[in-house]
């Protein structure tokens, strides 16, 4: 139970879709806080003498849009951040905290612009300015997150019922054993095909994923990925999806994505694979003779 919670949030996961697309985000952002705050007044806000009510939430559900746009395009800076293939839930979560934070100072820092009246650089100001952002601003990072997580336990689901199925009609086929040789002369990876889920890249090492007596094994071998699939040309059913990443095709249990690039669902993994634009034409050439 332990393993497999660790797995599903350290696994790959949807990225949040206003996260995904920095510009769209702002705009979803600056739009719904403006809306609720017309609708609903939860801050309990008046105008001033400058400006009316509806336009200081204006200004500052614009103050909060840009914040999120700028926040998202430097996160996607940060190493740990860029990659949205490797993207995780506690990435998920990590970053929509930074953001919100990022909103709570923006809203801050601009009052003593846009409502010079107000007493500034107080702590209670500053709680207020965090409470609001956390509280309004959350709500459409929120919404994305649900829909994720409501995906990928529909995934898990349907890898749990394929998982079954497999269990309840084995094969029984004699398989020849595939050696992979490492850069190192003494160190050697041998399985079967029917064991390998997936390979995936990690600087000068390859990570395989094997599922050896119905647990998910992960071994490591000092080599380049090209070299691997050099070594895995008497295959047919691997394929490499990806510059990091060779799949086995029949281990294939859901793909959702489009001609931009797959991510496909594998037999008892959480773990989404990517199938990159450039790949897609000829996975779509043989996958349909695998499923």
């Amino acid at each position: 139970m332990e393993n497999r919670f660790y797995h599903w949030i350290t696994g790959r996961f949807p990225q949040n879709y206003l996260i995904k697309y920095p510009f769209r985000g702002a705009v979803i952002v600056t739009l719904f806080s403006f809306l609720f705050t017309m609708l609903y007044d939860p801050l309990n806000f008046h105008g001033n003498q400058i400006f009316s009510y509806p336009q200081l939430m204006g200004l500052y559900c614009f103050v909060a849009g840009i914040t999120v746009y700028l926040l998202t395009y430097f996160l996607k800076l940060v190493p740990y951040f860029h990659s949205e293939e490797e993207w995780t839930l506690v990435k998920e979560i990590l970053s929509i905290l930074i953001i919100l934070f990022g909103i709570g100072l923006g809203i801050y820092f601009s009052a003593s612009l846009i409502d010079p009246q107000t007493p500034q650089w107080t702590f209670h100001n500053f709680i207020g300015s965090q409470t609001n952002a956390y509280l309004i601003g959350s709500l459409p990072f929120l919404f994305s997150l649900i829909i994720n997580i409501s995906q990928k336990v529909h995934h898990r689901s349907t890898e749990s019922t394929y998982s079954t199925e497999i269990e309840a009609n084995p094969v029984d086929i004699a398989e020849e054993m595939i050696q992979i040789k490492s850069k190192l002369k003494k160190e050697t990876l041998e399985f079967y095909p029917s064991q390998f889920l997936y390979a995936e890249s990690d600087g000068n090492y390859v990570m395989f994923y094997l599922n050896e007596e119905s647990e998910i094994s992960k071994k490591i071998i000092r080599n380049s990925i090209r070299q691997v699939e050099q070594q895995l040309t008497g295959q047919p059913h691997f394929f490499r999806t990806h510059r990091s990443f060779i799949v086995n095709l029949e281990k294939i249990t859901g793909k959702n994505g489009n001609t931009s690039g797959y991510h496909l669902n594998l037999e008892g993994l959480s773990t989404e694979i990517p199938v990159s634009r450039q790949n897609v034409a000829k996975f779509d050439e043989l996958f349909p003779l695998k499923a």
